[in-house]
């Protein structure tokens, strides 16, 4: 047996594809950049800019959060983790509202889409030496060394091997009000983070430094105070823990029960994962193992998901109280104007919903360098393709919800003809020239429509409202202010403890 070059995983002799990762072995991996080609200081200076790229590209609209909505949507969906004004997305402060890892059942399925499905040995990381078992190949890995060897919570690795995992399992590690985290279940909440990392950024992991087809603990972490990966997901893990318990303790205290919609969830959370893994072709312990490694399995993700809606009930009831007033908002925006400012965010500015049916033109002509044109008489039946569907709007009820239908049925963009065409919040300059420009006429009222042509093809339009865009943003900063203080005073109302020396991390394999 060999090795695959690029995730390790053992593969047959003559095989040239890897079985776990997929790469091709025929080929040499890409050379790493070399001390002698890039300097320490140049590589942290261009991955710092890279990491500002990427989190600038997250932040060009930032997204709307409503005093009581939270981090979730309909109670059970993996939200988006927007990266927020004034928000630094690193483990601490950080409002549940914009940055809660909340990983559900669609966290899982989300995770064999990367490519997590242990089909092939997993790899593992441990200091000092090699050894192969039935489930494990461990290689060995150059551990970047303790950031202080007096603090244990900055060891090199806390990865340890599947048997080691197993037998920590009910380890207490940590306490906090008179709740226990097991070691099982510290693992969950660790690689659902990870997860959520990969999933919100994964597309720019190479800007953080972060290849996720090898070992975390052997990769060094360019965010400050962190020497390698695994020590930042380990205390972004810890550290919502904290948060969501402390909120649990408090909804147990206020009497608050779970929803009869929560309770079923509950309920019906292994079958729901049975069908799932059937789906792939698991069982519910190799979906178990392949997501949250050993040492943990539906027990611990079942604690998991309880914690987080019992946390959430206390959540929503208290964020639902947070309702500035006019003046305050007038007061918050001017303390803040000139960040705002900064980021085009004006009194004069407004935002827009509208929704639109896009009819592409049909035909065409592709030249050597793959672009299409059209002729005038294509672009002529586009136009009165789109003019049918306002027409056979215009006959109707002429109501936003009859549009609305007729974009679900009717439109070509993908990106809103399952919700009725509709385009939220939507900021000047966001759209293509011709789109925008219809948008922000100043005569613009509620109800209008009519046809816009863009290069994708004619829109058919309707315009739903606007709204001043200062106090969209002042709202939801104003909130988000006030969530983070909410959770500043839990967390200091319920100090954690940490054992780190007990702590054992199983490993999975993330795939390639």
């Amino acid at each position: 047996m060999k090795q695959c070059k690029y995730c390790q995983a053992e593969m047959e002799e003559e095989a040239t594809l890897c079985p776990s990762c997929g790469k091709d072995n025929s080929q040499e991996p890409e050379a790493p950049v070399t001390a002698e080609a890039e300097t320490t200081q140049e590589k942290s200076e261009a991955v710092s800019e890279g990491m500002k790229a990427a989190f600038e590209d997250a932040e060009k609209a930032p997204a709307k959060t409503e005093a009581g909505e939270g981090a979730v949507s309909g109670g059970k969906a993996v939200p988006s983790t927007p990266i927020q004004e004034g928000v630094k997305a690193t483990p601490g402060k950080i409002a549940l509202a914009v940055a809660a890892v909340v990983v559900l059942l669609a966290a899982l399925i989300a995770l064999i889409v990367m490519g997590a499905r242990d089909s092939a040995p997993s790899v593992s990381a441990t200091p000092t030496e090699n050894t192969t078992s039935t489930e494990t190949t461990t290689q060995t890995a150059t551990v970047p060394a303790d950031g202080n060897s007096d603090d244990v919570t900055c060891k090199g690795t806390y990865t340890v091997s599947d048997e080691e995992a197993r037998a920590a399992r009910d380890t207490v590690v940590a306490r906090l009000g008179g709740a226990e985290l097991t070691n099982g279940q510290l693992q969950v909440y660790y690689w659902m983070e990870v997860q959520s990392f990969l999933s919100n950024y994964g597309a720019y992991a190479a800007y953080f430094g972060l290849d996720y087809t090898q070992p975390l603990d052997v990769q060094p972490s360019m965010e400050e105070g962190y020497n390698s990966w695994q020590q930042f997901f380990l205390n972004s893990a810890l550290t919502y823990w904290h948060q969501i318990q402390a909120m649990a303790l408090e909804a147990e205290k206020a009497g608050l029960e779970l929803t009869a919609e929560d309770q079923e969830y509950l309920a019906n959370l292994e079958t729901s994962l049975t069908e799932t893994a059937s789906g792939y072709d698991m069982t519910l312990d190799e979906l178990m193992l392949s997501n949250i490694g050993p040492g943990a399995d539906l027990r611990e993700f079942a604690q998991y998901q309880e914690i987080y809606l019992r946390g959430m009930g206390y959540y929503s009831q208290e964020t639902a109280k947070f309702e500035p007033t006019e003046a305050e908002l007038e007061a918050f925006f001017a303390e803040h104007e000139a960040e705002y400012a900064e980021n085009s965010i004006t009194k004069d500015g407004v935002l827009v919903d509208v929704r639109h049916i896009l009819v592409g033109p049909e035909g065409g002509t592709a030249d050597e360098n793959g672009v299409t044109t059209y002729s005038e008489e294509e672009w002529a039946a586009c136009e009165a393709e789109a003019q049918e569907i306002l027409d056979q709007w215009l006959a109707g009820d002429k109501t936003e919800e009859s549009f609305a239908a007729l974009a679900n049925s009717k439109s070509e963009d993908g990106g809103s003809n399952t919700n009725g065409g509709l385009y939220e919040d939507v900021y000047t300059g966001q759209m293509v020239e011709p789109f925008d420009a219809w948008c922000f006429d100043e005569a613009r009222q509620s109800g209008d429509y009519g046809l816009v042509k863009t290069d994708y093809g004619y829109h058919v339009m309707y315009f739903v409202d606007s709204r001043p865009q200062w106090k969209v943003y002042a709202q939801s900063d104003w909130t988000n202010e006030q969530i983070n203080a909410m959770i500043d005073g839990l967390t200091q109302a319920y100090p954690m403890e940490v054992d780190y020396e007990k702590i054992a991390l199983g490993l999975v394999n993330l795939g390639g």
